[in-house]
C-alpha cells in the first residue's frame, strides 16, 4: 500500500512540476519576480521528488543492490535529499517576502520586488545553500540496522555533530523559515485590507489591472502553500529528530515496528509537500486553470498535427 500511495504522488507530483514550470514560463507570469522564486520552488520540487523517489525505491524494496553499502552512495544522497528541498522552500520563503515588499508603502521597499534582483537572490541562494550543507558530505556515515542484517542505515556520526545536525534540522527549514513566511504572508494580507495602502498598491505598484490580478493570484496561492507546507514538512522533521536521538537506545520489536510505521507514514506526508503546488494552483486560481487549458490545448494541437505531417 505504501509503494503505491508513493507512486501516485511521486507520479502526480512530477506532472504538476513540469505543469507548473510551463505556467510560470507563460508571458503572463515571465517577468514577475514572485513567479520567478515559485518557479525555482517548482524546479526543485521536480529534481527532489525524482532523486529522491527513485532512490527510496531502490532503498525499500532493492535494498540487496551493492550501493547501499557504498559510503559515498550515503553521504551524497543524504547530502541531495536534504539541500535540493531546502532550495525548494526557500525559494517559497522569499516568493512570500517578495509579496510583502511589494505592496508596502515604501518606494523603496517596492524596488526590491523587481525580476533582476530576483535573479540575483536567486543565484546566492543556490551557491549559499550548497556550501551551508556540505558537512553532510563530511559527517554522515553507514551504520547496520541490526547485527544480523546486511542492510545499513546512513546517520550522522555520533557524538556532538548528531546533536548539531538535529538542531539544524530544528531550526532550518520547519520553525524558522516557515514562521518568516507565515509572517511575511499576514503583514501582506494586512496591506491589502487596509484600503489607504490598497490603494497605494494598486495605483504605484501595478497601474495594469492585469498585473493586479496575477499579484492578487500569487498571493492567493502562497498563502495557501506555506499554511500547507508548515503542517506537512513539520511531522516529518520531528520524526527524523526522535530517530537521531534514539539510535543507540535498545528498542523491542513493537517499538521497532512502530518506528517504521512512522517513518513510512512520514515520509508519505513529506513527499505530499512537494507534490501540492499543482494542486492548490489550479484549484485556487482561475487564472492558471485558464493559462493551463490553454497550454493543454495548444499541446494537443501540436501532437494532433505533429502525427497528421508523419
Amino acid at each position: 500500500m505504501i509503494f503505491s500511495i508513493l507512486f501516485i504522488i511521486i507520479f502526480v507530483g512530477i506532472f504538476g512540476s513540469l505543469s507548473n514550470i510551463i505556467i510560470f514560463r507563460s508571458r503572463e507570469f515571465r517577468l514577475n519576480s514572485c513567479s520567478f522564486y515559485l518557479l525555482c520552488s517548482t524546479i526543485f520540487d521536480l529534481i527532489y521528488l525524482l532523486i529522491s523517489g527513485i532512490t527510496r525505491f531502490i532503498s525499500d524494496y532493492f535494498h540487496y543492490l551493492f550501493f547501499n553499502e557504498s559510503i559515498i552512495y550515503c553521504k551524497f544522497r543524504t547530502y541531495l535529499v536534504v539541500v535540493i528541498p531546502s532550495l525548494s522552500i526557500y525559494y517559497l520563503m522569499f516568493a512570500s517576502i517578495d509579496r510583502c515588499l511589494s505592496t508596502s508603502t515604501s518606494k523603496k521597499y517596492r524596488h526590491f520586488s523587481n525580476i533582476n534582483i530576483a535573479w540575483r537572490i536567486s543565484i546566492f541562494i543556490f551557491i549559499f545553500s550548497l556550501i551551508s550543507y556540505s558537512h553532510i558530505i563530511l559527517f554522515f556515515e553507514l551504520e547496520k540496522k541490526d547485527i544480523e542484517s546486511n542492510v545499513h542505515k546512513c546517520v550522522p556520526h555520533d557524538g556532538i555533530y548528531r546533536i548539531f545536525f538535529s538542531i539544524c534540522l530544528l531550526l532550518s527549514s520547519p520553525f524558522i523559515v516557515y514562521m518568516i513566511m507565515l509572517i511575511c504572508t499576514i503583514i501582506t494580507l494586512i496591506r491589502i485590507r487596509k484600503s489607504r495602502c490598497r490603494m497605494r498598491f494598486l495605483s504605484n505598484i501595478n497601474s495594469n489591472r492585469k498585473h493586479r490580478n496575477i499579484d492578487r493570484h500569487l498571493i492567493t496561492i502562497i498563502l495557501i502553500q506555506v499554511g500547507l507546507g508548515m503542517l506537512l514538512t513539520f511531522f516529518r522533521c520531528g520524526f527524523l529528530i526522535y530517530i537521531f536521538w534514539t539510535n543507540n537506545i535498545n528498542k523491542t520489536n513493537s517499538q521497532l515496528k512502530f518506528d517504521l510505521f512512522l517513518d513510512k507514514f512520514s515520509l508519505i506526508i513529506y513527499y505530499i509537500n512537494f507534490a501540492k503546488s499543482f494542486p492548490i494552483n489550479i484549484f485556487t486560481s482561475q487564472l492558471f486553470r485558464q493559462i493551463f487549458s490553454q497550454r493543454f490545448i495548444y499541446f494537443i494541437r501540436w501532437i494532433c498535427y505533429f502525427t497528421k505531417g508523419i
